[in-house]
C-alpha cells in the first residue's frame, strides 16, 4: 500500500465503463490511498460521478461540457494550433481530429453517418484549443502522477497521451492482444509501447526463454486446425424469437415516446443529431434503413468465392472507428483505399474486398455498390469465413485488422498501410504507405518464404510474450454488462500494472 499512498491518479471515466469499471477501480485506489482527478464523458457519467459519495475528486473536468461551449470554457484564451503541436509534438494535428466522428462525420444528414463534416472548422478548432487548455490546467493544479483509460478512442485521449509521454507520465489503456481471450495494457495511442513490446524483444533476441513457450507453440497449432473467431465477433446469425422480434419491431417507437415525454440530456446544441441523441424521425430512420440496408446486403450479388484464382484480401474495417480512424486516417476513405490498392497489383491478382461483419445494415446499398464498380476489385459475401478466405489468399493489404493477425497463423504475408503497433510485431506483416511504389512492394512480400524455422521462432516468441505480459479476463463482456463479481480478479491486473509504473 505505501506504493500508492499519496499518488495522483487521473482516471478518465468514459460512459459506461466509468461507471462500472473505472468508479470500480476509484474505489480501490481510493483506498489504497491515493488522490484522485476525473475527466468525465456523456453528461449521465458526469452526473453519477457528481452524486456518487464513495470517491471523493480533487478536480473533475466534464469533456461533453467543453465540447459544447468551447469558446465560453476558453473564456478569452487562446493558443495556436502551432504551439499546440509543438508542444504535442506532432507535424499536424488535423490527422488526430479524424477521431472524432461527431465533428468530422455528420449523423444527422445520414445513417449510418455521411462523410460531410458536422461542424465547421472553426468550432473544431475552438475544441482542439479548449481540450489543450484543460490538459494544462489537469498538470498544472493536479501533476498527476498516472492516466488511467479505458481506451485511446478520441481526441482528448490522443492529446492528454502525447502530452503526458513528453512530460514522463504514463497513460495506461487496455487493447486487445490479438491472441484469443487475451488482453493487454498500452501505453501508447498507436499500441506500440507497453510490456509486450519489452518482453518481446527480449524473446527476440535470445535474451530470455519465455516459461509459455509450450503454450505458444500449440495455441499455434489449435489455431491451424480450428480457425479462431474473435470473442466479440458474432459470426453466424442466431434464431430470434418472435417475442424478440416483436419487441424489435415496437422498440423504435417506445424510444420516440420517451423522447417526447422525457427529452435526454445528451444534447450539445453546437452538434445537432448525434447517436446520443435521436429525435423520434431519426430514431425510426435509423430502424428502417437498417432493415433496408440489411436486406439488400443479405440479398445482394456477390462475386462467387469459387471463381477466384490468384487475388490480395482487403477485410473492410468498421467504421467510424479507432482502429481506422485513429490509427490509419490517411486510410479511411475505404473505398478509394482499396482502389489504389487494387491499382498496385502485379500480374493477374484481384483485389477480393469483404464487408466487416458487424457493417451489415450499417452500410448502404450504394456503398457496397461502388465497390463492386472499382476496376480490378471483387466483394465477396460477408458471410464467408475468414479460415477459407486467407488459406485461399496469396497476401493480405490492410490499414490495420485483426485479419493481419490471423494470416499470421497461416503463414500468409501481409501490408499494413497504418500505424497499430501490435500488428507490426507479426512475422508475417509489412509496412508500407506509398502507393507509387506498392506495386513493387507486393512482388518483394510475394517472394518471401514464411514457411521457416526462423518465421515459427518469431510467431512463437509472439504470442508466448502475450501470455507472458498480457492477462486473460473477459473485459469486452465487463465492459458491456459490469463486472458481475469479476472485480477483484479485474482489480489484481490493474494493481500489479499500476504498481509496475509508479
Amino acid at each position: 500500500m505505501d506504493k500508492f499512498i499519496g499518488k495522483r491518479i487521473l482516471i478518465f471515466q468514459q460512459r459506461s465503463w466509468g461507471i462500472g469499471i473505472g468508479h470500480f477501480l476509484a474505489q480501490k485506489l481510493k483506498r489504497e490511498g491515493c488522490r484522485l482527478a476525473a475527466i468525465t464523458f456523456k453528461k449521465s457519467t458526469q452526473d453519477f460521478v457528481a452524486g456518487q459519495r464513495e470517491v471523493e475528486y480533487e478536480l473533475v473536468i466534464n469533456d461533453d461540457e467543453v465540447l459544447g461551449n468551447s469558446r465560453a470554457y476558453l473564456a478569452g484564451q487562446d493558443y495556436s494550433l502551432g504551439e499546440i503541436c509543438r508542444d504535442l509534438g506532432v507535424e499536424t494535428i488535423w490527422p488526430l481530429v479524424q477521431s472524432m466522428r461527431n465533428l468530422v462525420r455528420s449523423y444527422g444528414e445520414k445513417y449510418y453517418y455521411s462523410f460531410k463534416q458536422n461542424v465547421p472548422d472553426e468550432e473544431i478548432e475552438l475544441y482542439i484549443k479548449a481540450v489543450y487548455k484543460y490538459i494544462r490546467v489537469i498538470f498544472e493544479q493536479f501533476n498527476p502522477d498516472l492516466i488511467l483509460s479505458p481506451n485511446f478512442v478520441a481526441l482528448p485521449f490522443i492529446m492528454m497521451n502525447l502530452y503526458a509521454a513528453r512530460r514522463n507520465v504514463k497513460m495506461i489503456a487496455v487493447t486487445d492482444a490479438k491472441i484469443k481471450g487475451m488482453f493487454m495494457f498500452s501505453y501508447s495511442y498507436r499500441d506500440d509501447d507497453g510490456p509486450l513490446f519489452t518482453r518481446l524483444a527480449e524473446l527476440n533476441i535470445e535474451k530470455e526463454e519465455s516459461p509459455n513457450k509450450e503454450r505458444a507453440r500449440q495455441y499455434i497449432a489449435e489455431f491451424r486446425q480450428k480457425f479462431k473467431n474473435p470473442d466479440h465477433l458474432n459470426v453466424q446469425d442466431k434464431p430470434i424469437s418472435p417475442y424478440k422480434t416483436l419487441r424489435h419491431e415496437l422498440s423504435p417507437y417506445y424510444h420516440s415516446l420517451l423522447w417526447l415525454i422525457k427529452k435526454p440530456r445528451h444534447d450539445l446544441k453546437n452538434l445537432g443529431v448525434i447517436m446520443d441523441y435521436r429525435p423520434p424521425r431519426i430514431i425510426l430512420r435509423d430502424h428502417y434503413m437498417h432493415k433496408r440496408y440489411k436486406r439488400f446486403a443479405q440479398n445482394f450479388s456477390y462475386f462467387p468465392f469459387d471463381r477466384l484464382r490468384k487475388f490480395v484480401y482487403f477485410p473492410l474495417q468498421f467504421q467510424p472507428e479507432a482502429s481506422i480512424d485513429v490509427i490509419a486516417p490517411y486510410f479511411s476513405n475505404q473505398i478509394e483505399t482499396a482502389r489504389l490498392v487494387a491499382m498496385a497489383l502485379p500480374d493477374d491478382y484481384t483485389l477480393v474486398a469483404k464487408d466487416h461483419p458487424s457493417m451489415v445494415g450499417l452500410h448502404s446499398p450504394g456503398y457496397l455498390e461502388k465497390i463492386v464498380r472499382t476496376p480490378n476489385v471483387k466483394l465477396i459475401d460477408h458471410r464467408l469465413g475468414s479460415e477459407q478466405i486467407l488459406k485461399k489468399a496469396d497476401l493480405v493489404v490492410s490499414p490495420n485488422s485483426t485479419t493481419l493477425a490471423e494470416a499470421a497463423f497461416y503463414n500468409k504475408p501481409a501490408i499494413q498501410l497504418g500505424d497499430l503497433g501490435i500488428t507490426l510485431c507479426l512475422p508475417n506483416v509489412f509496412r508500407h504507405t506509398d502507393f507509387t511504389t506498392l506495386s513493387s512492394k507486393i512482388r518483394d512480400v510475394l517472394k518471401i518464404d514464411l514457411h521457416t524455422l526462423e518465421y515459427e521462432r518469431l510467431l512463437q516468441n509472439f504470442v508466448a510474450a502475450v501470455y507472458d505480459t498480457g492477462f486473460d479476463f473477459n473485459y469486452t463482456k465487463a465492459w458491456a454488462k459490469g463486472l458481475k463479481g469479476g472485480g477483484e480478479e479485474l482489480w489484481q491486473i490493474y494493481k500489479k500494472e499500476i504498481e509496475r509504473n509508479l
